[in-house]
């Protein structure tokens, strides 16, 4: 979690620093602008989240593990110190790599889900408590309000908002009919701008990025543009810019109470009083052309710092070949989302299934049996039970697959079938000491630490000829060369985007046995993972963005 979060923060750090060098260089000072743009960053921060450890492109084979299986954690270098851990900031991999002696990602999400954790009940309860507030509070029906629901309560010191609520302290009838006037215009102005709202949405950002001194600044200076702005709506209602002044200073001289959106917090009044002072005429309001061109300026900011760059579709024609593939791919998938119903059946035929089946050089499906339930696990994942919708047919839960079991004579399973994105990936049975071969072979590469022979080649002239669009599929398995072709107008877009290949480097052995690579390209890094068959041909590959 902590990794996920991480790099959320260090592009919403990008994101938030090229804005604030956009507006000093443009020397933007109305707060409408300002404001517009900053709301803009907040929501393209809080949707960083979003893009973060998406696949780039990915090409799968019969040894591809189970996506929804997987995670991530720091890798452990190959070398001297193999027991050693980079740090999350410098590389993250898939959960097939080897963990470390200390798990520091468990108590790195510990301290984070506590920091974040404090800081969102503290939110929940100042929230629920200027909720009772709210609803305590003595409805005011004056000609001054306006009819907008204004209420005054003993427990609020100063004039605040909070969602749709105003709300003032019960001293309000010492106010002059001037005062009055201000305060409706400030507060209102909040509530037809949907400010509390945005504040609310700052509040959620700078708990979920508390580590990060950005997301407290964005929050800060959130909340005194929307002051500002409300100043402004209050200054152009009573017309008197010193007479709005000496009501500021004279509420914010009182505490501000617990309310969000208090419109006179003795650490902003002194700035805003600045301001109000140092201006002669009001700030010209937004109009679409403004709005339009800061829209224009940010998203590609945010698209760059969240990797979401958009790709235009290819305009070339593929083969008759390739558009069969993938169309039957796409049956495939939509066959293989749609919704199972677990049936029952007699328990004795699981004992047909138990078993191993050799999914992939390094890779054994484990088929278990605990009382009436049956369990697949794939070699370097945990466990899941797969529930049956046919006497030889069985699905997951946990991710939109299924495992068909073939049958000789007497009922007993000779191979399976995993059904998942789009494949069909057959796996014949094997014996334990077969499996144990296996894992003795994997355990060995992973203790090794050392790529196959010739795997950084392939890789290299693998890339090479999909960024070309002329792939070597002889160097290939079939099921590979297939999934390839279905794939390579996207794959060769994402690496037309990268840019020529500058450098590539072993990183280590994943769990499964797959050898892991960095690959530099000039426009971005990649995490590249390769398996090779025993024949010498690539058997599968998946590439992620890098760190």
């Amino acid at each position: 979690m902590i990794e996920m979060v991480f790099a959320s923060a260090i592009r919403s750090t990008f994101l938030i620093g090229a804005v604030w060098i956009g507006l000093k260089a443009l020397r933007v000072a109305s707060p409408h602008i300002l404001m517009s743009a900053w709301r803009l960053t907040l929501l393209a921060c809080l949707l960083t989240p979003l893009f973060i450890d998406r696949p780039l492109f990915t090409m799968q084979s019969a040894a591809l593990p189970i996506p929804s299986f997987l995670s991530v954690e720091p890798l452990a270098p190959a070398g001297p110190t193999p027991n050693s851990a980079l740090t999350s900031a410098t590389a993250q991999l898939p959960r097939d790599v080897a963990a470390p002696l200390f798990d520091w990602s468990n108590l790195a999400d510990s301290i984070y889900l506590f920091g974040a954790g404090w800081l969102l009940l503290r939110l929940l309860i100042g929230s629920a408590l200027t909720w009772r507030v709210c609803r305590s509070a003595a409805p005011i029906r004056e000609e001054w309000t306006k009819g907008k629901d204004v209420r005054a309560s003993a427990l609020v010191k100063t004039p605040g908002t909070f969602g749709s609520t105003i709300l003032v302290p019960e001293d309000y009838e010492s106010w002059d009919l001037v005062e009055r006037r201000a305060v409706i215009a400030h507060e209102d102005a909040h509530v037809r701008r949907g400010d509390f709202h945005v504040l609310l949405l700052a509040s959620i950002n700078r708990a979920v990025f508390w580590f990060n001194p950005l997301a407290w600044w964005l929050y800060g200076e959130i909340a005194y543009l929307a002051e500002a702005r409300s100043d402004l709506a209050a200054i152009e209602d009573i017309g008197d810019r010193l007479r709005y002044a000496e009501i500021l200073i004279a509420l914010g001289r009182g505490p501000s109470g617990s309310i969000g959106l208090a419109m006179a917090r003795p650490e902003t009044v002194g700035r805003r009083v600045e301001r109000i002072l140092a201006e002669n005429v009001l700030p010209r309001k937004m109009d679409r052309k403004v709005w339009a061109a800061i829209v224009a300026c940010i998203l590609p900011l945010a698209a760059v710092a969240s990797g979401a760059v958009a790709q235009a579709p290819t305009q070339s024609t593929p083969a008759k070949e390739a558009e069969d593939e993938a169309a039957a791919r796409a049956q495939r998938l939509a066959e293989q989302a749609t919704p199972r119903t677990e049936i029952k059946i007699d328990p004795k035929i699981l004992d047909n299934y138990v078993g191993y089946y050799r999914l992939g050089p390094n890779a054994v499906l484990t088929i278990t049996r605990q009382e009436d339930r049956l369990f697949a696990q794939l070699t370097g994942q945990g466990s899941a039970e797969v529930y049956p919708e046919s006497a030889t047919k069985f699905f997951y839960k946990v991710v939109a697959a299924q495992l068909s079991f073939a049958t000789d004579a007497q009922g007993r399973a000779t191979e399976l079938t995993l059904h998942q994105n789009g494949a069909e990936r057959h796996a014949k049975r094997i014996d334990k000491a077969e499996m144990q071969r296996m894992q003795d072979q994997l355990a060995e590469r992973i203790k090794s630490a050392k790529p196959m022979p010739g795997s950084e080649e392939a890789l290299r002239r693998f890339i090479e000829t999909l960024s070309q669009g002329e792939p070597d599929y002889s160097v290939m398995t079939d099921q590979l060369a297939k999934v390839t072709r279905e794939q390579l107008p996207d794959i060769q877009r994402g690496l037309t985007t990268l840019g020529p290949m500058q450098s590539i480097s072993f990183r280590g052995v994943g769990m499964s046995g797959w050898d892991i690579f960095e690959l530099k390209f000039t426009n971005g890094t990649v995490i590249t993972r390769i398996n090779m068959g025993p024949d010498g041909k690539i058997a599968g590959s998946l590439i992620q963005p890098g760190p």
